[in-house]
């Protein structure tokens, strides 16, 4: 989804900011969150999702588009690796500013 719509659903308040992150890696993935639990990710104009190099410029992505607190959702395949069964991704809740 672009910058325009996130921010316009972000006003409206029908999407929750999220950051997606997996372990071990330097990217990050920002977007929202809807009621039915799909990822709407902040994309180009050709609809590839944006990547981040740091958790700060995701959040400082998060803060243009109008959201003042986020969701990030680390999740990791260490769990899979030994053979245990995955819980949900670990989460916190982050206040965000500029």
């Amino acid at each position: 989804m672009q910058s325009r719509q996130l921010k316009n659903h972000f006003k409206l308040q029908d999407l929750n900011a999220v950051i997606l992150s997996y372990a071990d890696s330097n990217h990050y993935l920002a977007g929202g969150l809807d009621g039915n639990g799909e990822y709407h990710l902040s994309s180009d104009k050709k609809g590839n999702a944006l990547t981040f190099n740091s958790l700060r410029e995701a959040e400082v992505h998060l803060v243009e588009l109008g959201a003042t607190k986020a969701t990030l959702e680390m999740e990791t395949a260490y769990d899979e690796m030994v053979g245990t069964a995955t819980a949900e991704h670990c989460k916190i809740e982050l206040a965000l500013s500029h």
